[in-house]
C-alpha cells in the first residue's frame, strides 16, 4: 500500500496517575495535602531534572516526565518519579506506598476535601464522534477512582488530521489488546473509553490506557513495543479494524472479538500474563 507521510522524530511523554495506598490497612490514601503540587502550580524536582514535576488530581498523585526519544529514558524517568513519591510518602509514614492500578474503590473519609468531590480536568474527546466525551457523574456519588495512563505524543510537523488518524491506530494497537491484560473494567465507566484523545500543539495525547501499564518494567515495555508498532502501521497504511469493532471491544471489554481482531490484523502476539 501507499505510504503516508512519515511520522517522524518522534517524542513520548506521559502524565501518569497513580494511587497512594496504605500497606497496613490495605486502603487508598488521599493524595490532597499529603502530595506537593497542583495542576495550576507543579512541584519541580530540580534533583532530578528539567520537566519532572508533581501534582495532585482529585485524590491521586500524578506527575510528569521530560519528553523521552528512546524506550530506556522514557521507563527511567517514570521509575524515578516512582520511586519519588514513593519515599515522599514513606517518609510521611512508613505504611505508606504507591499503588499503578486502573481503579481503586476509595474510603468515604479520604472523599471529604472539596478537591475529593470534583472530576476537575480539562474535557477530552472522542476520535470516533469528533466530540467531547461526558465527564463521570457528580464525584460525590460514587467512592471509585480511576488513575490513567496518557501517552503524549510529538513528532516534527504535527497536523489536526495526522494526530486524530494516529490515535485510531494506538487505540488498535494499544487500547483493543489492552483489555486482554488489564481486566479491570470500572475505569473505563469514568475514563478511558475507545478513542480518547486530546490533540496538542506537539502531536497527541491518547488517554484511553490505565495506570495499571506502568505497574512494572514489562508492562512499560509492552505499552512501547505497541506504541512502535502503531507509528510503523500508521506510517505504512496498514489495515486496522473497522471503528465500530474497536469501539466494541474497549467500550463492552469484548475479550473474544479482542482476541480475534488481533489475531486477523496482526495486532499484539504478546498479551502479558500475570505471575
Amino acid at each position: 500500500m501507499p505510504r503516508r507521510r512519515p511520522l517522524e522524530n518522534i517524542l513520548l511523554g506521559t502524565d501518569p496517575e497513580c494511587f497512594i495506598f496504605n500497606t497496613k490497612t490495605n486502603k487508598v490514601k488521599s493524595s490532597v495535602r499529603l502530595i506537593p503540587g497542583t495542576k495550576d502550580n507543579p512541584h519541580k524536582i530540580p534533583e532530578l531534572g528539567e520537566g519532572f514535576a508533581l501534582q495532585t488530581d482529585n485524590i491521586l498523585a500524578e506527575f510528569n516526565i521530560p519528553p523521552a526519544k528512546y524506550a530506556n529514558d522514557f521507563i527511567s524517568s517514570i521509575n524515578k518519579m516512582k520511586e519519588y513519591i514513593r519515599n515522599y510518602v514513606k517518609n510521611i509514614n512508613p505504611d505508606y506506598d504507591i499503588l499503578c492500578a486502573s481503579s481503586q474503590n476509595v474510603p468515604k473519609s479520604e472523599l471529604r476535601s472539596k478537591q475529593a468531590r470534583e472530576y476537575g480536568c480539562d474535557p477530552d474527546y472522542c476520535v470516533y464522534t469528533g466530540t467531547v466525551n461526558p465527564k463521570p457523574e457528580d464525584a460525590t456519588k460514587s467512592t471509585i477512582r480511576g488513575a490513567g495512563f496518557h501517552l503524549h505524543i510529538g513528532y516534527d510537523a504535527p497536523e489536526i488530521d495526522r494526530s486524530l488518524r494516529l490515535i485510531t491506530y494506538l487505540d488498535a494497537y494499544l487500547g483493543l489488546p489492552s483489555i486482554l491484560i488489564d481486566k479491570d473494567t470500572e475505569r473505563r465507566k469514568l475514563y478511558g473509553q475507545a478513542g480518547c484523545f486530546r490533540l496538542t500543539k506537539y502531536g497527541c495525547e491518547y488517554r484511553t490506557l490505565s495506570s495499571f501499564f506502568m505497574k512494572d518494567d514489562k508492562h512499560l515495555r509492552w505499552v512501547l513495543e505497541q506504541v512502535n508498532k502503531a507509528i510503523s502501521a500508521y506510517n505504512d497504511c496498514v489495515e486496522i479494524p473497522p471503528m465500530e469493532l474497536t469501539q466494541e471491544v474497549i467500550n463492552t471489554n469484548n475479550t473474544e472479538l479482542a482476541k480475534k481482531l488481533c489475531e486477523k490484523y496482526n495486532i499484539c502476539s504478546n498479551f502479558l500474563t500475570e505471575e
